[in-house]
C-alpha cells in the first residue's frame, strides 16, 4: 500500500465515499426487501429469505461503514445471486424486470467499487481503527523552543 494515501480519506473524497455507501446500501436494502414480498415468494422461499437477509445485512454494514471491504465484496456476490434468482423465477412483468436488472447492475458496480476503495473517513471502520485527524498549529507555538534551549 502506498503510504502517501490515507486508507480513510476525509474531505470531498470522504463525502463521495459516504454517498456511494448510502446509494449502495439503500439499493441493497431494496433488493432484500423485494425478496420478502409475497410476489417474489415461490416454493423456494427459504433460499429467497436467506438471500434477502444477506442483502439487508450487507446493506446495514455498508450504511454504517462497518467492515466495508468485506461487506462490499459480499454484497456483490449476493447481488449476482439475486439476479440469478430473479432470472430463474421470471415472475416480473417486462418493464419491472428491466428496472430490477438495472438496479442490480448498479448495485453490483457500486458494491465492487466500495470493496476495492474502502469506506472513507466518515465511517465506523475509520473510528474503530483509531484513525484521528491531526491538526498542526500554524505559527509559533507557545511552548519552549528547542533551538533556544540548547544554544
Amino acid at each position: 500500500m502506498d503510504s502517501s494515501h490515507s486508507k480513510f480519506p476525509a474531505g470531498s473524497v470522504g463525502v463521495a465515499l459516504l454517498l456511494l455507501r448510502l446509494a449502495d446500501g439503500f439499493g441493497l436494502a431494496s433488493e432484500g426487501i423485494h425478496l420478502f414480498t409475497p410476489a417474489a415468494m415461490t416454493a423456494e422461499t427459504t433460499g429467497a429469505v436467506l438471500l434477502g437477509v444477506a442483502l439487508v445485512t450487507t446493506a446495514i454494514m455498508l450504511l454504517l461503514g462497518l467492515r466495508t471491504m468485506l461487506a462490499g465484496g459480499g454484497a456483490a456476490v449476493f447481488t449476482a445471486g439475486s439476479a440469478a434468482y430473479i432470472a430463474q423465477q421470471r415472475n416480473l412483468p417486462g418493464g419491472d424486470a428491466d428496472a430490477w436488472y438495472l438496479l442490480l447492475t448498479l448495485v453490483l458496480v457500486l458494491s465492487s467499487a466500495l470493496a476495492l476503495t474502502g469506506p472513507g473517513g466518515y465511517s465506523l471502520d475509520a473510528r474503530l481503527s483509531g484513525w484521528r485527524k491531526i491538526t498542526l498549529p500554524s505559527g509559533k507555538s507557545h511552548g519552549p523552543d528547542l533551538w533556544e534551549t540548547f544554544s
